[in-house]
């Protein structure tokens, strides 16, 4: 199974936190317009991500009817649901440089917690499950 797309979608992904990290460092709320933009980046590129996962390599994955990696795949996709939710509601809070302007250490507080559980996520799909798709093939 080719992931390569979905490696590069990693990268970029990870590339998009970086940068709205690096704008935080710099000053929430004089920032605040550069965050906002980066979260709506970072929301675009996540959400295609997300569905091309959920059109092309879960199926693709389901169809090798391997139980070992179907049961994980499982894991993968039914913690990313509740991920999913958690990340589109703090860029749906977060999406206008006035939100972030006006509650910097909300928008601290919940990239903390939110940003930092998709990073989280990607690294243990890159660490543990990606390579596993890869032998599967």
């Amino acid at each position: 199974m080719d992931i390569s797309r979905f490696m590069d979608h990693h990268v970029d992904i990870l590339h998009s936190i970086r940068e709205m990290r690096d704008h935080s460092k710099a000053g929430v709320a004089e920032h605040a317009g550069e965050i906002s933009r980066a979260i709506m980046k970072l929301r675009s590129k996540v959400s295609l991500h997300l569905a091309t996962e959920n059109k092309v390599m879960y199926p693709a994955i389901y169809a090798l009817q391997d139980p070992e990696i179907t049961k994980l795949a499982h894991g993968f996709q039914d913690e990313m649901d509740g991920l999913a939710r958690a990340f589109g509601g703090f860029c749906r809070r977060w999406r206008q440089a006035r939100a972030v302007a006006e509650d910097p250490e909300g928008f601290r507080n919940d990239a903390n917690t939110v940003i930092k559980a998709l990073h989280q996520r990607i690294q243990r799909e890159n660490m543990h499950f990606y390579p596993r798709l890869i032998q599967a093939a």
